[in-house]
């Protein structure tokens, strides 16, 4: 029989004891000399739940602001891993789910979420991420996600309960319909919201809900959905609150391109940055 000396048997202990803190809920998984700490807390709906990924950075990008970000399909894997983590090292705030998480039972059931259900929603994500990151209610909101992930995006910035806390939007690999949440009777809806051929809500036109909130669309020049040369057509030319970013990649996951991807979306989360207003608001 071999006798394990101490030291060696404290240094399993501990490694251990190590490996259980980073695979815990709500508690810290990174730390020490990494750019960001990292949580991740179990939000809780009526008949499910959804994780949610916080990055508090060790040196906060100036100005102070929280980004929301919402996955594509595939979740919080592939591109949309690489996007949330590239926020989180660049010094900024930023909570991060997944879509595919998020509307596992939305897609089972096949009945889909009211506006008022979906800005409930999103409401108790902002309102959660300010508390685990310890900011206040007030800090300013940018919304982003990258494919169904983007179609949060432009509902979520142009849905008037949600308009006074964010302050720009940058949505990656738009698609044109949204397909999870119910359009509201004609008698309620405002001239922005138009629907396709089987009744969901066109993303393109529902732009226009957004008001003076300025958002970017980062788009693929490929993109087997919504080509960024479709992506201009229906946008139109760049203005004050409008910006398209188009990326030379193979695909909707913007093979090739992630690089300038990175790049553009630095470039449009500075220019909505540049608008802040000290008491949080946008110009």
């Amino acid at each position: 029989m071999k006798i394990v000396p101490k030291c060696r048997d404290w240094r399993l202990r501990a490694a251990v004891a190590l490996c259980v803190l980073l695979i815990t809920p709500g508690v810290l998984l990174a730390a020490g000399n990494q750019p960001y700490d990292e949580r991740k807390e179990e939000l809780r709906f009526p008949n499910r739940s959804i994780g949610l990924w916080c990055a508090k950075p060790a040196n906060p990008h100036s100005p102070t602001f929280l980004v929301i970000f919402a996955s594509g399909d595939g979740g919080l894997h592939g591109v949309s891993k690489a996007i949330y983590e590239h926020i989180a090292e660049q010094g900024h705030y930023v909570a991060a789910y997944s879509s595919r998480e998020a509307l596992a039972r939305v897609k089972s059931s096949g009945k889909f979420l009211t506006f008022a259900e979906a800005a409930s929603a999103i409401t108790t994500l902002l309102r959660e991420a300010k508390r685990l990151l310890d900011l206040p209610d007030s800090t300013p909101t940018i919304v982003s996600g990258c494919s169904r992930g983007a179609s949060m995006v432009v509902f979520a910035a142009g849905e008037p309960s949600l308009k006074p806390q964010i302050c720009g939007a940058v949505a990656m690999a738009l698609t044109r319909e949204s397909d999870y949440v119910t359009p509201p009777p004609p008698a309620e809806r405002d001239a922005y919201i138009k629907l396709d051929d089987k009744g969901g809500a066109l993303l393109y036109p529902a732009l226009g809900r957004l008001g003076s909130i300025p958002i970017a669309v980062i788009q693929s020049t490929k993109d087997s959905y919504v080509p960024s040369a479709e992506s201009r057509q229906l946008m139109g030319p760049d203005t004050p609150i409008r910006r398209l970013y188009e990326v030379k990649a193979s695909n909707h996951s913007f093979g090739g391109g992630k690089d300038q991807l990175m790049h553009d979306l630095d470039e449009a989360l500075n220019w909505i940055a540049s608008k802040i207003q000290p008491q949080g608001g946008s110009q």
